[in-house]
């Protein structure tokens, strides 16, 4: 995954399945590649699947909204998970998301645990985690 673009390396991961969906309905996904060191904290599909009834679809119906969505979850920087022991990071989407680790689990926001860090791939770091962070209205 080293070697590929952040949109390819998470099409590779299955969990990521309805993430990378969501970049390709935005056409989003040149804006992902072209970034450089970015970190993209990736929501597994179990993170979607625990959203409300419908919120999804009003999302993807809405490419205004998504692109908010998809921003939210990209920070500057490739970050490590030192740097997200206590930290507030600027998303993409102009959004502030809180970090931090107790007992080696990193949450964001204090609710989306991080399931697996520090992917690297040949333009951003990418982290899953098990909840879809809702950016600020």
């Amino acid at each position: 995954m080293a070697d590929q673009q952040v949109v390819a390396a998470m099409a590779g991961i299955p969990e990521l399945s309805t993430f990378v969906s969501a970049i390709n309905q935005a056409s989003y996904a040149a804006t992902f590649d072209t970034s450089r060191d970015i970190t993209v904290f990736a929501p597994v599909n179990d993170a979607f699947d625990k959203l409300p009834e419908g919120r999804l679809d009003k999302w993807l119906g809405d490419r205004e909204a998504l692109i908010s969505l998809l921003g939210y979850h990209v920070v500057q920087g490739r970050k490590t998970p030192a740097d997200l022991a206590d930290a507030k990071l600027t998303t993409r989407q102009t959004g502030t998301i809180t970090a931090k680790t107790t007992d080696d689990t990193i949450t964001l926001n204090g609710e989306a645990e991080v399931t697996c860090p520090d992917i690297r791939t040949a333009n951003a770091t990418v982290y899953l985690i098990d909840t879809v962070l809702d950016p600020p209205s």
